[in-house]
């Protein structure tokens, strides 16, 4: 069968060739830039994706700084924990952020009605708490016997010094177990510091030296027989970590720290033994201080090293 089309030339050939090839080349050329976008539209979904949720994690952030804290460490001007910490290696009346309360005389885990709040925190290895101990421990009795304070005590590890976990872990077993006795035994462990420190000699600073204190407050001897496996088993190390938790969530500097009614106290306010009295009653003070505490540094809160 013979076609009506002319025959094309060699160079007709060669030039449908090229024009074919140039058609080939611009059509991958469109492909590869739709590709292109295809990809780069990806990606900058993904980008977004992970930028997005980047920007979520960032507002998680933000937003647990703004969020309360939680109310098992209340700061000092919202009152006392209102929960016990309910926990083994903690003793039983001990409350949620660390601390133990007398409100009624020496009575252990009491509140007295209508009265304000005396926040001490202190560590028992701290210098300027066992001063401060020396110089208002009379007038601390006093003011509970009268019922004008409710004192709630929060311990702490500040100083990272073993005799605190010494001290916490004695002071575990006499609130379990012989707690009329346990503010007599806070002042007394607080004796054996101030001694070690006036005679520069820390020999008694021994669960030995605790014994020997706690008989001398009467505490029973069946109780301080345990003072030594508490120690060495660190029974009450939970307590001790609480302790400092509970300082560190309220921002907390140095030992002693002093609250009243919720408002932190001045401690060069509290030179006199008188004047703890003079700040819950509103008098003025009524005796200078004495020659000892005249002589005593101001005792400025010790600091976190």
């Amino acid at each position: 069968m013979s076609s009506n089309q002319p025959r094309q030339t060699k160079a007709q050939r060669r030039e449908a060739a090229r024009l074919k090839a140039k058609e080939l080349r611009e059509a991958e050329a469109r492909r590869a830039r739709r590709n292109t976008i295809a990809r780069r539209s990806f990606i900058g979904a993904a980008g977004a994706s992970v930028v997005g949720g980047l920007g979520y994690l960032v507002y998680l952030g933000v937003d647990a700084k703004k969020k309360p804290k939680s109310s098992k460490f209340p700061a000092p001007s919202e009152g006392l924990a209102t929960a016990k910490a309910n926990q083994s290696g903690i003793p039983k009346q001990v409350l949620s952020d660390a601390s133990w309360t007398y409100g009624e005389g020496a009575a252990l885990d009491t509140v007295a009605a209508s009265v304000p709040v005396l926040d001490i925190y202190f560590d028992y290895s701290c210098s300027h708490c066992a001063q401060f101990e020396g110089t208002h421990t009379q007038e601390i009795n006093q003011l509970l016997s009268g019922k004008k304070i409710t004192l709630a005590l929060h311990p702490c590890k500040l100083l990272g010094q073993k005799w605190t976990s010494v001290v916490m872990n004695a002071m575990g077993v006499v609130l379990d177990e012989a707690p009329a006795q346990s503010l007599s035994f806070h002042g007394a462990a607080f004796e054996i510091f101030s001694q070690a420190i006036q005679t520069n000699d820390q020999s008694n600073m021994t669960v030995e030296g605790l014994v020997a204190a706690a008989t001398k407050v009467n505490v029973p001897k069946e109780v301080s027989a345990k003072f030594k496996a508490a120690v060495d088993a660190d029974k009450y190390g939970k307590w001790v970590k609480l302790g400092d938790e509970a300082f560190k969530a309220r921002n907390l500097e140095g030992t002693p720290t002093v609250f009243f009614k919720g408002e932190k106290v001045d401690l060069s306010k509290l030179q006199t033994r008188t004047s703890l009295t003079e700040l819950v009653t509103g008098s003025t003070p009524t005796a200078q201080p004495s020659q000892q505490a005249s002589q005593q540094p101001n005792p400025q809160p010790t600091q976190q090293g």
